[in-house]
């Protein structure tokens, strides 16, 4: 029986501690996710507004890279939409393929950010860099 509790999962509070701190924690969350027919200016509106919230947060480079890591599709995540952090993880993994090691060492070689570091400048569309919101 010992031998099982060394298998147990790590505990969701390590995993999911850096959300006490983010910036959409008392944010509406519609702001982040669209309605199924929400187009044209209201979803740019919205998207705005939810990347704007992002740019002031602490932890957004965490929040980036659990969307990456999870392959969300919906919402916006770490400032991304869901376009856009396609277009990262591509990024992210093109990087990771031309720096791993031929020995396959173990080492989680793929691109991460942190707050500070989060890739600007990825567009899906539009000619407006999210960093200039």
């Amino acid at each position: 029986m010992p031998a099982l509790l060394l298998k147990l999962p790590r505990p969701v509070a390590e995993s999911w501690d850096w959300q006490l701190d983010a910036a959409c924690r008392d944010a509406d969350p519609t702001v982040f996710f669209y309605l199924d027919n929400e187009r044209g200016e209201p979803r740019a509106d919205r998207v705005r507004a939810a990347k704007k919230i992002c740019l002031r947060c602490p932890v957004r480079g965490r929040c980036l890279n659990y969307a990456l890591d999870a392959r969300e599709t919906h919402g916006i995540w770490g400032g991304y939409t869901g376009d856009e952090r396609r277009k990262l993880r591509r990024l992210r993994e093109a990087e990771s393929s031309s720096t791993s090691t031929p020995q396959g060492d173990g080492v989680d070689s793929r691109a991460s950010w942190d707050s500070e570091s989060v890739p600007f400048g990825i567009s899906c569309g539009t000619s407006r860099r999210q960093d200039t919101l």
